[in-house]
């Protein structure tokens, strides 16, 4: 099978004019789910259960490394190149499968190979279930110290067009690199998929860090989307989704909860 990498620049938009509105809407789902770090069958059962509950959207979206979970690599290379998986794995095909089965998108994030090498990566499957991008994360934050040359990032941002919309794909940490948001505030699209893993408390959140992410993301021309799990451990991540949009938060599922926030992207 053909491997889908749209990194180093392809396909980029430069922006030239300011954002304007398209003719078809989009239904965008995005996910607070609960992760289970290493439990691929439990990660599986969550993408069916909310794609099956939810496939009035046209696309479902799940968060940083959803599919072995934040904490799914070991960073002992021999078993991580186990954990990581091949774009045509018998898991990912699956997905599409169950894409195809709701006729609804599904985006996730997960840990890839590719021959010898790993990447942070997130993919989009469209309704027909092909696969339709593949993203590898810009920046090295998701990594241990002591991960080795094999764990690599990605070279670039990209576009790509799902239903008549401009989408792009900035995985945590890449937005926080000026020279990459640079990048980001240069391109034209109609919304920023931003899956990611943070583990604020839902306190520390509402009082600071929601409105610092908001402000981050103010120059970008559209809406980012912001997509993080739910852990069962107070120390780790707490959910919640939020639409950021001209240096504030046009719709939220707050910190705290698990479920679903739907987003019309007109």
């Amino acid at each position: 099978m053909k491997t889908v990498v749209l990194d180093n620049f392809h396909n980029l938009t430069l922006k030239k004019e300011p954002y304007e509105a398209r003719l078809v809407q989009v239904k965008i789902g995005l996910v607070s789910g609960l992760m289970k770090d290493n439990d691929i069958e439990h990660q599986l059962a969550q993408i069916e259960y909310y794609v099956s509950t939810n496939h009035t959207c046209d696309l479902i979206c799940f968060g940083e490394s959803f599919l072995q979970g934040f904490e799914g690599l070991t960073w002992n290379y021999d078993e991580d190149l186990k954990r990581a998986l091949e774009q045509d794995d018998p898991i990912i095909l699956h997905i599409r499968d169950l894409a195809k089965s709701y006729h609804c998108g599904i985006s996730f994030g997960f840990f890839e190979k590719e021959n010898s090498t790993l990447y942070s990566s997130n993919m989009v499957i469209n309704s027909e279930g092909n696969i339709i991008d593949v993203f590898r994360r810009v920046s090295p934050g998701w990594k241990e110290p002591i991960a080795g040359s094999m764990y690599k990032e990605g070279k670039g941002f990209h576009t790509f067009t799902y239903m008549d919309k401009v989408l792009g794909v900035a995985i945590c940490g890449d937005v926080w690199h000026d020279s990459f948001l640079k990048e980001l505030e240069l391109m034209d699209m109609d919304a920023l998929l931003w899956p990611l893993y943070v583990d604020y408390s839902p306190e520390e959140w509402n009082a600071s860090f929601q409105y610092e992410y908001a402000e981050r993301t103010q120059k970008l021309t559209y809406p980012a989307l912001m997509i993080n799990s739910f852990v069962e451990d107070s120390r780790r991540a707490k959910g919640g989704c939020y639409v950021f949009y001209q240096n504030r938060i046009q719709s939220s599922l707050p910190m705290g909860n698990i479920g679903v926030l739907e987003f019309e992207l007109k």
